[in-house]
């Protein structure tokens, strides 16, 4: 089941995070560990969790981007859940919700472990997003039009 997350999945979702095997690196980690402190799931945010049996395997997190384009800020499934499908669930799930608020594109700066599987999902490379603040690496900038 996909569903609006609540604020109490946010220490189930901080922790999934941080166990991510996208982001294994020492600065990695230290970016997921500088962020997650003032991230916040309210109940009319953008976030949506998969949860079967009562427990959290994957998100997805949309914010307003420019116009109708909206960028899918977070996207996560859990370490064990990769190569299920859920992804892909979890992604179309996540452009079809864009699609509901209007959005004609949905932008990614993907992580570069991550990037193949957005472009399976049918996301083209548009560019490159810089390093910034704890983001120490370039990532690649990614477009799904809707």
């Amino acid at each position: 089941m996909i569903r609006r997350a609540r604020p109490d999945d946010r220490a189930a979702l901080v922790a999934m995070m941080a166990a991510s095997n996208g982001y294994e690196t020492p600065a990695e980690k230290a970016m997921i560990a500088g962020f997650t402190p003032d991230w916040q799931v309210g109940a009319e945010d953008e976030i949506w969790v998969a949860e079967k049996d009562g427990r959290l395997l994957g998100f997805h997190q949309l914010i307003p981007h420019q116009g109708t384009v909206w960028e899918l800020d977070l996207f996560f499934t859990d370490n064990d859940a990769q190569g299920t499908g859920l992804g892909r669930r979890l992604f179309e799930h996540m452009a079809g919700r864009a699609g509901e608020l209007g959005a004609t594109a949905v932008v990614i700066s993907s992580n570069p472990k991550a990037a193949a599987f957005y472009r399976r999902m049918g996301a083209i490379d548009v560019g490159v997003s810089p390093s910034v603040g704890a983001i120490t690496w370039e990532r690649p900038k990614l477009r799904l039009d809707l």
